[in-house]
């Protein structure tokens, strides 16, 4: 019997991880739709982040033990994505959150984060970092919401990228409880 909710799991196979990849071409995608103005900003951004050679590696790069890539899953369809990897000593970095379209407004975004939030807090990290760009206003509310505030730069992006990002942290010892029951209800 099929649950009428997507499944927030840890992607474990070839096909999580392909699946995984899709739904972040399909991001590239709708950013490029979404910013069409500003094409060349978004490609100097996934250069600069080397995102041809994260997909071609997902498994290594967020995977165990460097981190941890989750997928919300309805049947055999793949509904969302999200990871964190390591960044620092007792730090990790949120990485990859998408929900496509045709799937918002059920949560998933919330949930996948939620996930993260708690598997990274298990997995001993302290702090949760993220970077995500100053006109994504619905993430970086879903962020604060979360618990998330802004914090000092920490990736070295080009100098002429930096005033379009905005950078957050989140203490995982004082992550919010709803953070905390909501992942507890999905994994």
């Amino acid at each position: 019997m099929h649950s009428s909710h997507p499944i927030i799991r840890e992607a474990s196979s070839d096909p999580d991880y392909r699946a995984f990849s899709q739904l972040i071409g399909e991001y590239v995608a709708w950013l490029r739709g979404r910013y069409e103005q500003d094409a060349g900003f978004i490609s100097e951004v996934l250069d600069t982040q080397s995102l041809a050679s994260e997909l071609a590696d997902l498994p290594a790069i967020y995977g165990r033990p460097s981190g941890r890539a989750f997928v919300a899953v309805h049947g055999q369809e793949v509904r969302g994505c999200a990871a964190y990897r390591w960044l620092a000593n007792g730090t990790c970095e949120m990485k990859r959150v998408f929900v496509p379209s045709r799937f918002q407004g059920a949560g998933l975004g919330r949930k996948l984060c939620s996930a993260l939030i708690l598997a990274a807090r298990e997995d001993g990290y302290q702090t949760m970092k993220l970077d995500t760009g100053r006109r994504m206003t619905e993430a970086i509310s879903l962020y604060q919401s979360l618990g998330f505030q802004e914090c000092p730069g920490y990736m070295d992006y080009p100098s002429n990228l930096m005033p379009h990002f905005v950078f957050m942290a989140l203490p995982l010892a004082q992550a919010t409880a709803n953070a905390h029951r909501s992942a507890q209800a999905i994994i």
